[in-house]
């Protein structure tokens, strides 16, 4: 798959450096031509004292410009592509430009005696040799360093973009590495904070109850699993298992934490990043000093687009952890995945934070 899309980028690459050369070749033509063209257009004949049809005229404006066409086409393709395979390998400037230029000047010799030849061929000579001869002459002159400069014109723009692209595939794969550094930072917290409420639900639950809990748990990790490689989920996805996760916490905690949920369904196919429900619930458990009498309350709701999820704070009086590692790596996450930032508050005696939806892309 790499080799296929690395060679449709050579052919695209191609077609666009061939397109470029012809159409800005055609440019060039028809603006060297136009003083030309203009006087077939305006009493040529009455003014030359010559006698030309309109097939003849027609016919002498299309050699004159097949010719110039074909003139800084060879020149400019010469020096965008083939002049590289006739100089020495990593040769510097002041080696590479003498040669290039005896080149172009055997290219612009080689055109004129070919221009004049095949001129007597097909439209001859109308004012003499000798004038057709300088007309030709004075042509090349600005026709073959303006090709030379069309084909460098070219190779600055396909290296400026083949420079953008290494610089957009650069950043693309920095924050590739970044979200799963983040994701990997995620899992083992979660890892040791389950196991620690399993351990505690064994110890002082009875077996049916503990088995429920290992079921609850076992969907939880079942999510994680299926997840684990995907920036973003359905919120119903997302909330179906907040409620597995919440079901662990009441079991472990009791009345200790009570929670909220209101979300209406037309915002369940709404995504947001995985695993930020869990976290932030985690977050209010591990932050605040709760009990039976002062329990932790979480509501969930909608706001403004918005999934909100609100805690009472009952300060611990030896946290001083302040935000905290998994609101830096979720905010980090909003910001490689879209452009949205979450919004964090603390509102009175509230902890709030609020997470942007992400429309699905269709």
């Amino acid at each position: 798959m790499q080799y296929n899309a690395a060679h449709m980028n050579i052919i695209n690459s191609r077609k666009y450096e061939i397109s470029f050369l012809v159409l800005t070749s055609l440019l060039l033509t028809l603006v060297s031509n136009l003083p030309y063209y203009s006087l077939f257009f305006n009493n040529f004949d009455d003014r030359l004292g010559v006698d030309w049809t309109a097939l003849e005229i027609a016919y002498k404006i299309t050699w004159y410009t097949l010719q110039c066409l074909f003139s800084i086409l060879l020149v400019s393709v010469f020096n965008y592509y083939w002049k590289r395979y006739l100089l020495p390998k990593k040769a510097p400037l002041f080696i590479a430009f003498p040669i290039s230029t005896i080149y172009n000047l055997l290219i612009a010799y080689g055109l004129l005696k070919a221009s004049m030849y095949f001129a007597g061929l097909t439209v001859g000579y109308p004012f003499g040799e000798h004038p057709t001869y300088m007309y030709y002459l004075w042509k090349y002159v600005y026709l073959i360093p303006s090709a030379v400069l069309l084909s460098y014109l070219l190779k600055l723009i396909v290296k400026k973009r083949v420079v953008e692209l290494t610089n957009a595939r650069l950043i693309e794969e920095n924050l590739s590495i970044q979200l799963t550094t983040l994701k990997d930072q995620i899992k083992p917290h979660f890892l040791f904070n389950t196991l620690n409420t399993l351990s505690g639900i064994i110890r002082n639950e009875p077996r049916d109850e503990g088995l429920k809990f290992v079921d609850d748990l076992a969907s939880v990790y079942r999510y994680i699993l299926e997840q684990s490689n995907r920036d973003l989920v359905e919120l119903n996805v997302e909330l179906d298992f907040a409620h597995s996760y919440i079901r662990l916490l009441t079991k472990r905690f009791h009345k200790k934490f009570v929670t909220e949920i209101d979300i209406p369904d037309k915002y369940l196919t709404y995504q947001i990043p995985p695993l930020t429900i869990q976290m932030l619930i985690e977050n209010a458990m591990k932050h605040n000093e709760f009990s039976e009498a002062f329990p932790v309350n979480i509501r969930i709701f909608i706001e403004n687009k918005s999934v909100v999820i609100e805690n009472n704070i009952l300060p611990k009086a030896s946290d001083s952890s302040g935000l905290g590692i998994g609101l830096q790596n979720l905010s980090m996450r909003y910001k490689i995945l879209t452009d949205q930032k979450i919004v964090i508050n603390k509102i009175q005696n509230k902890f709030v934070v609020r997470l942007p939806l992400i429309e699905k892309s269709k």
